[in-house]
């Protein structure tokens, strides 16, 4: 990739590595076609992603999309009308501004799991 963008975040109580992070499943078809190319619809997904939060784990392109987390920290879930939206709504609406079309839902640890994705949490309560 040509660059991660790093934005400064403070760590908190119980974080994952310092962060706190939100997982996000990006859904469409045609991100793991030729992938590494500079104007690949998966490339410029991350971009667009980058361009509202710091990235802290990035999945490989599938068939059916990618799973992405971003330091909930850096998150910037506004438009640019400055009225909040739900978070998995203001990734999709910067990646769609990118490529054709997507659907993104956030994740979370308990329901609804991370199902098909390969990922496996254990997690203390």
């Amino acid at each position: 990739m040509a660059g991660i963008t790093r934005l400064n975040g403070s760590a908190q109580a119980g974080a994952f590595f310092g962060y706190q992070p939100r997982w996000f499943e990006v859904a469409d078809t045609g991100y793991d076609t030729t992938p590494g190319i500079v104007e690949s619809n998966y490339e410029k997904a991350v971009r667009a992603i980058e361009s509202i939060a710091s990235i802290v784990i990035l999945g490989n392109p599938g068939t059916g999309g990618f799973m992405v987390a971003v330091d909930g920290n850096t998150f910037d879930g506004y438009t640019s009308g400055g009225t909040p939206v739900a978070a998995a709504a203001a990734l999709e609406a910067v990646i769609e501004a990118a490529v054709p079309s997507c659907t993104v839902t956030e994740k979370t640890l308990g329901s609804p799991a991370f199902t098909g994705t390969g990922l496996v949490f254990v997690t203390a309560v």
